[in-house]
């Protein structure tokens, strides 16, 4: 028991430390969106360097529309990692100071997993929005638009399946201290 102790502690920190950083990741995307848009309104941005660096013919707008378009994806998919470390830092926390299987935890499980869920497509749909922002020249040079995580996918369906357990033996813990 005193190594599942570590392994608890170890755990916890690490969920607060993700945290944590999605946090301040967060708050920098966030800046990277408002030095965008006020570049954008104020031409104070060096996006036609940007634009020229690249060797492909686009104007300041269409990468300004780009860099919102992949700034708001990330600003998404980080809010749902928010989520999912504070659900998963709930269940560790559970389960380190007594019985894991409660109701409280097949709740988060069946919460990381529609989160898990959230942050596939938006991983799926931010490469075909940036796409369909780009001028035809980046177009050309992007060869695949859609892609489907399947371990992702099967990630979510064994969460799915694992919150069940969880509520099955909540159930069963209900059943025998009714039958004491």
């Amino acid at each position: 028991m005193p190594n599942d102790r570590k392994l608890f502690a170890v755990t916890q920190w690490v969920l607060s430390a993700g945290i944590l950083v999605t946090t301040l990741l967060i708050g920098m995307l966030v800046l990277g969106v408002a030095a965008t848009i006020f570049g954008l309104i104020t031409s104070r941005l060096p996006l036609d360097k940007i634009a020229r660096a690249t060797g492909v013919t686009m104007t300041a707008d269409e990468i300004g529309r780009m860099a919102l378009a992949a700034y708001t994806g990330g600003i998404a998919a980080l809010a749902l990692v928010q989520f999912i470390l504070r659900a998963l830092r709930r269940v560790v926390g559970s389960a380190s100071v007594g019985d894991p299987f409660i109701e409280a935890n097949a709740v988060d499980l069946v919460r990381v997993a529609w989160l898990l869920l959230g942050l596939n497509v938006i991983d799926t749909l931010i490469k075909p929005t940036v796409y369909l922002l780009a001028p035809v020249a980046v177009r050309e040079k992007i060869h695949d638009t859609v892609h489907i995580s399947m371990t992702g996918l099967f990630a979510v369906l064994l969460i799915f399946v694992l919150a069940q357990i969880f509520r099955r033996g909540s159930d069963m813990r209900a059943e025998l201290a009714g039958t004491i």
